[in-house]
């Protein structure tokens, strides 16, 4: 067929998407029988065929289930060529009449054309590629962008060390909160993310969508979880290291991260707005996720009654609690350590979850819990690669332990308040327990590393730590 795309293409596409989409890494509904696929958007982005090049293409699908559960919808760059390099060979998805058809991420001309028409403006079938001033009217000709591997929930295209396209895999109506957030913090004029440069917007059931979002990329940035990691490991191998020794190499890192993270939820609140949140509504949101928990990790029945104390403690509190916009999943891969400074990245939250729910005000402090929870898994998940004596139980407990101590103190000197308290400790208690659910069903012989954090924020100390 010369020219597969309209009605002829989305039968056969839809029937290969099908087959297809449950093997992808960013595919939300994996364990569930995929029913069927419509194609509800086929948007033209170029037509390079002429001149040997690809057809490209921007398809948004809407994934049917065989339980009967709600569709989900995803979006699939694809491209069109009648010859294929052997590169794209693990992109196919199907092929028509002479012609083949993949997932376009990995298409380097395809990636190009994606980045020009950020820089002009341009508006394809419906789907809008806006600039940020900084950024209009570039053709940003040259630059080769390649997709970066390690993403299980989106497609990052990064051009060059200069620009970084993130494509959201999963769409839904409504605002992204990623782009959201950055908008807010361009605003705010924060230091802590990296520079907004453009988006692509559309819509999904005649709602306004976002599809993507283009930032400066942050070269020569290390990731704050590899940065953990690798001041555990060097404690643990440092056979000359007195006894009290506690990795202080990451603290000062640690304490500059609880400011920038401090920093970020003041811009977010004097952006977006505040609020205050009942107490009592807090510790029931805390008892309701316990109890199936409870069902799920039978570790957590020996601390079953103090976890509920714990919690229905929270609502008791005489002051209301402050909300706000937050990060929502902060851990320590969501931070890059810059040659400047800290950056936050990946506002969007859980994918899976309805926008209205990740963009509701909540605790800063469940952000503080992320980090400080992250910090111990860090230590955790290093002694798993060494043989864990009595001696190295107790390094890593002091690390984390000093990085925490480090992290608190420098988010209430930029936040002017010691973070510290019952609901600080509420908040990482239900981390933990969270983390517990998703070990049992993951991880089984991980489980041990959130029922440890349980019992030390309830304060019962392990045996194997003295």
């Amino acid at each position: 067929m010369s020219r597969p795309e309209g009605t002829a293409l989305r039968p056969r596409l839809e029937r290969a998407l099908a087959a297809w989409l449950p093997w992808q890494r960013w595919f939300g509904g994996k364990g569930r029988p995929v029913a069927g696929v419509e194609v509800e958007q086929l948007v033209e982005l170029v037509d390079q065929r002429a001149s040997g090049g690809p057809l490209g293409l921007l398809a948004v699908v809407a994934v049917r289930f065989a339980d009967g559960g709600d569709a989900e919808r995803y979006q699939v760059p694809i491209g069109v060529r009648t010859a294929l390099p052997d590169r794209l060979a693990p992109a196919v998805l199907a092929g028509f009449d002479g012609c083949v058809v993949y997932d376009a991420t990995g298409d380097a001309e395809l990636n190009a054309v994606l980045l020009r028409l950020i820089g002009q403006r341009a508006v394809r079938g419906g789907v809008g590629f806006t600039p940020e001033p900084s950024f209009a009217g570039a053709s940003k000709r040259g630059l080769v962008g390649r997709p970066i591997g390690a993403e299980q929930s989106n497609t990052s295209i990064v051009y060059g060390d200069r620009y970084i396209l993130k494509l959201y895999r999963r769409v839904a109506a409504g605002l992204n909160p990623d782009l959201e957030a950055h908008r807010a913090l361009r605003r705010a004029r924060s230091r802590h993310i990296a520079p907004l440069l453009g988006s692509i917007e559309g819509e999904v059931g005649g709602e306004p969508a976002t599809f993507g979002m283009l930032q400066a990329f942050a070269a020569n940035a290390a990731e704050g979880w590899a940065m953990a990691m690798t001041s555990v490991r060097d404690l643990f191998a440092d056979t000359d290291a007195a006894p009290d020794a506690a990795g202080a190499d990451f603290a000062a890192e640690a304490r500059r991260l609880g400011g920038a993270v401090a920093a970020v939820h003041a811009d977010l609140a004097r952006e977006l707005g505040t609020g205050t949140a009942d107490p009592r509504s807090v510790a029931d949101d805390m008892l309701a996720h316990l109890e199936p928990a409870l069902v799920a990790v039978p570790g957590l029945a020996p601390y079953a009654d103090r976890l509920r104390a714990a919690f229905a403690g929270v609502g008791a509190l005489r002051e209301r609690v402050p909300v706000q916009r937050v990060h929502g999943d902060l851990h320590l891969g969501q931070v890059l350590r810059t040659p400047a400074t800290w950056l936050l990245i990946d506002f969007e939250g859980e994918p899976a979850a309805p926008i209205a729910e990740r963009t509701e005000p909540r605790s800063p402090l469940r952000d503080v819990a992320g980090v400080l929870r992250s910090l111990d898994y860090a230590a955790q998940h290093q002694l798993r690669l060494f043989h864990p004596t009595p001696e190295l139980r107790r390094r890593a407990r002091r690390w984390t332990a000093h990085n925490r101590e480090a992290f608190t103190a420098g988010y209430a000197e930029a936040a002017g308040g010691d973070p510290a308290g019952r609901l600080l400790t509420a908040f990482e208690l239900e981390k933990a327990v969270y983390e517990a659910v998703y070990e049992t069903r993951n991880r089984p012989d991980w489980v041990d590393i959130p029922l440890r954090a349980v019992r030390r924020l309830l304060g019962e100390e392990d045996l194997d730590d003295r």
